[in-house]
């Protein structure tokens, strides 16, 4: 049965409950929005055979994937709403406001090439993006909003390839690091600081070469590109995954589509991916159970508020880094759960998003300015990248990924 076929065979599933609706963070702040069921299922149906070529509201989704996680029966909503913009994609754009559209997609999607560039001059690059007028001709020429936060550029993650690896990778203690384009060109330090907590805990960590995960070519309308990325990264980790090797990831996104979306693609190595993907603190967790991880923490005297991504909710796998961070002397940590901070990967940069965006994310900023404001906490940790820029840009509250406060506990 193919991926058509089973999100058929599902849409009867659906109970009419409405409680992804309920829940949608986009459709709490915009009245014009459908909502999920009634942009996935519902619509569905209608698509069967035929396109719905006036579907308008298909880009208010933000792929957050909040409708599958609360629905009860485990429809696969998104999936159907990703499968009619696959299908809007073909249709050609031929007005000036369709092409401007398709020029903003290609540019958001491409986050890879942008990081590249990006660091050949970063101190340069990051004082250009701040210029207004500069802000403002993207505003104008692409959509991209001119009050929205970009992240900054640094020095590039060094690519670590294992140089006998792809004739005869060893399992052993070795993991790969799928380290997503925000680790890699954004935040790099938060990569470096990564593999020495691996290795300090016993792994070899290799770096391939990879190409971005996909999931910003998806959401940007670029879905040939996608799925090429898709391949090509596969094949890169094939000999590891044949190997044993474990996969690992400090995005939550990145995560979420080498679990979910890789394994649906047509390669040997794509029945493998799923089963040996992990983020990095479910990975750390395992360890802890089987009594492998060092305990050999130093007091760090901090307090913390903690935002769990959606894409981490969407793997099923709670919050690890909690339970690991849990087990630091010193440290206290709040879960603020306080929903989805509103930039969805390239969301909120859109000019006509902006203000939705911001409007998602109030509640998450209210929380974290009270439990500022209270004492509860005095910084923010996240595992998602763009989770941390819109929080800082909604807060001004400096934020880091949780795996810097686990090295601070080792010393490193």
């Amino acid at each position: 049965m193919d991926s058509r076929e089973e999100l058929a065979a599902r849409l009867d599933a659906c109970q009419k409950c409405n409680v992804c609706t309920a829940q949608c963070p986009v459709g709490k702040v915009n009245p014009h929005f459908m909502g999920p069921k009634g942009l996935g299922p519902d619509r569905e149906r209608y698509r069967r055979g035929q396109s719905i070529l006036d579907e308008r509201t298909l880009d208010d989704c933000s792929n957050c994937k909040t409708c599958e996680i609360t629905c009860p029966s485990g429809v696969k909503i998104t999936e159907m709403i990703l499968g009619a913009r696959r299908a809007a994609s073909r249709v050609p754009h031929n007005n000036r406001s369709g092409m401007k559209l398709l020029l903003r997609g290609y540019v958001l999607g491409r986050a890879e090439y942008l990081g590249k560039l990006g660091v050949i001059w970063p101190t340069m690059t990051n004082q250009v993006l701040k210029l207004k007028l500069v802000r403002l001709a993207l505003d104008k020429a692409l959509g991209i909003s001119e009050n929205g936060p970009l992240p900054a550029y640094g020095k590039p993650l060094k690519v670590q390839a294992d140089k006998g690896g792809r004739n005869g990778a060893r399992a052993g203690k070795q993991v790969v690091y799928f380290p997503g384009c925000y680790t890699r060109y954004n935040e790099a330090e938060t990569g470096r600081v990564m593999t020495k907590v691996l290795e300090h805990v016993g792994y070899k960590t290799i770096i391939p070469d990879f190409h971005c995960c996909g999931l910003p070519l998806e959401a940007n309308g670029q879905f040939d590109k996608a799925h090429k990325n898709g391949l090509y990264n596969l094949e890169l980790m094939r000999p590891y995954l044949e190997a044993g090797m474990p996969i690992i990831t400090s995005c939550t996104s990145c995560g979420l589509t080498l679990k979910e979306d890789y394994p649906k693609l047509q390669t040997t190595s794509a029945q493998l991916i799923g089963a040996q993907t992990y983020d990095l603190f479910e990975f750390l967790w395992q360890l802890y159970e089987k009594g492998e991880l060092p305990l050999d923490f130093q007091e760090v005297q901090a307090s913390y508020g903690y935002h769990p991504p959606c894409h981490l909710k969407a793997q099923g796998i709670g919050t690890p880094a909690l339970r690991i961070l849990g087990l630091i002397p010193g440290v206290k940590i709040r879960n603020l759960d306080a929903g989805c901070c509103g930039l969805s990967g390239s969301y909120g940069f859109k000019a006509e998003k902006y203000d939705k965006a911001m409007k998602i994310g109030s509640a998450l900023f209210e929380a974290i300015n009270v439990g500022v404001g209270r004492g509860d906490f005095q910084g923010m940790t996240t595992e998602c990248g763009v989770c941390k820029v819109q929080i800082q840009h909604g807060t001004g509250l400096p934020t880091e990924h949780p795996v810097r406060i686990l090295a601070k506990a080792y010393r490193l």
